[in-house]
């Protein structure tokens, strides 16, 4: 790959703070506003030159350009939708878990968490708490994997994570008063209000000097010669010798353009919110049938657990790389339910009510004051699975210039602030010093590892 030498900034290009833009209600919008507290930033006209073109507008892409800012690229972010944080990375849990991690992705936890903390100060605009995270089990072979992420912990540097009998996990929460039979506890962990997050890191992107333009999709990667040259989208071409593309679940489709295949899978994972409650948990808590954290007004933001059931929607494009998904299915057939949707429309996928009320009701059995609690929203996330629930995270691409990011598997918002900064290292040096072999995508021309938990 090519390290890139930067430009001049073009100041006609660089948005001015504090102008408010007239946007046009047509479909085929001219300008753009987007408010975040009270910054109002976007570019009225697309930039046509760029050092670095970043694709998506969630947790990676905004870290991604800041951290190209902060090193003097010119960077020009493309979003298709309104705003950052609309899609994959606003509609996560909240939780920024390291414990429970494969040991491939732990250095990245890692790291990504030391980014949290150092924003720490600015934590009340987005919920940002460092309350830890803990595991209740209720079964022996719950306590068996539990041990065993625990041992993964140890191994890689991750020493306070550690199990606790059922009396010292109710010290932590005192509302665990139900039956279960160990906890595994994280004490640095944190949460946060993920759109929210999101929005934060654009805006320090874009104070940067990084340019947004939103409600701008992109087509195409324009590539010359085997390398990239630029990136096509609805309102015109930018040329960039880099381009990284963070789009989630449309990373592939887009880099199909450039020729470059990536076999992630799109499923939706059904959340709740229930109405304001007491005050009954400080940490996350991560189980094998519910998950749970409380946010400051005094809802609860849920998933389904470990266990949980999430949804494939069966079209054409599920036939793609259908080795290897083939395998992925029938290993973890109990965690997927199978829909149709034979014209693989994009669309607002329906919750799966009926998973989430069960969560409650587990949930409600650990902590018995959670059994009146009353649901207030249902909604999905759509994840961008990749076969062995690894991040994908590759800069040799075999297009000279092109990052991508993807196969994050619902746990972008936790490793996302890391995996931005490696992929804008990517893009301008053609290297990183981090340990990301385990993310490459040579990884699935052999035999992939099929992981035993679909989350």
């Amino acid at each position: 790959m090519r390290t890139i030498t930067f430009g001049d900034v073009d100041r006609s290009i660089v948005p001015k703070r504090n102008t408010c833009l007239n946007e046009a209600a047509s479909g085929i919008a001219s300008t753009l506003a987007i408010f975040i507290g009270n910054t109002i930033y976007g570019v009225s006209e697309l930039p046509r030159t760029a050092d670095v073109v970043v694709v998506g507008a969630g947790i990676c892409g905004v870290t991604a350009a800041e951290a190209l800012a902060r090193r003097g690229a010119r960077v020009v972010v493309v979003e298709k939708e309104p705003g950052p944080g609309l899609e994959q990375s606003g509609r996560a849990q909240g939780a920024i878990r390291v414990q429970g991690r494969e040991a491939a992705e732990l250095p990245l936890a890692m790291e990504s968490l030391e980014i949290w903390r150092s924003v720490a100060e600015h934590g009340d605009e987005f919920e940002l708490r460092f309350g830890g995270n803990l595991y209740l089990c209720t079964t022996e072979d719950e306590v068996r994997q539990a041990a065993e992420l625990r041992d993964t912990a140890h191994a890689n540097g991750l020493t306070d994570v550690r199990l606790l009998t059922p009396d010292e996990a109710r010290e932590i929460v005192p509302a665990a008063t139900g039956e279960f039979t160990a906890a595994m506890w994280s004490p640095g962990d944190a949460q946060c209000l993920p759109r929210g997050a999101t929005e934060f890191f654009a805006k320090r992107a874009a104070a940067a000097g990084a340019s947004f333009s939103y409600s701008t999709l992109a087509t195409r990667i324009v590539e010359s010669g085997g390398a990239v040259s630029g990136v096509a989208t609805t309102r015109g071409i930018v040329d960039a010798p880099a381009v990284i593309v963070t789009g989630g679940i449309w990373t592939a489709h887009l880099a199909a353009t450039a020729g470059v295949r990536i076999p992630v899978m799109p499923v939706a994972l059904s959340q709740c919110e229930t109405e304001p409650i007491e005050p009954l948990m400080g940490p996350t808590l991560r189980c094998f049938e519910f998950g749970a954290r409380q946010r400051p007004n005094g809802q609860l933001s849920m998933s389904a657990g470990m266990n949980a059931i999430v949804d494939h929607y069966l079209s054409l494009a599920s036939l793609r790389h259908i080795r290897i998904w083939t395998r992925r299915y029938l290993a973890n057939h109990k965690s997927i339910r199978l829909r149709l949707d034979w014209r693989g429309r994009a669309r607002e996928r329906d919750a799966n009510r009926k998973l989430m009320d069960a969560s409650l009701e587990a949930a409600g059995r650990m902590i018995p004051r959670l059994r009146d609690a009353r649901i207030a929203r249902y909604w999905t996330g759509v994840i961008d699975m990749s076969p062995d629930g690894l991040p994908i995270l590759d800069g040799s691409t075999g297009v000279d210039g092109l990052v991508v990011v993807t196969g994050l598997s619902g746990h972008g918002l936790a490793l996302g602030p890391a995996i931005g900064r490696i992929a804008a290292e990517l893009a301008t040096d053609g290297r990183t010093d981090r340990p990301i072999d385990a993310f490459s995508l040579r990884r699935f021309d052999g035999h992939t590892p099929i992981p035993k938990k679909m989350l």
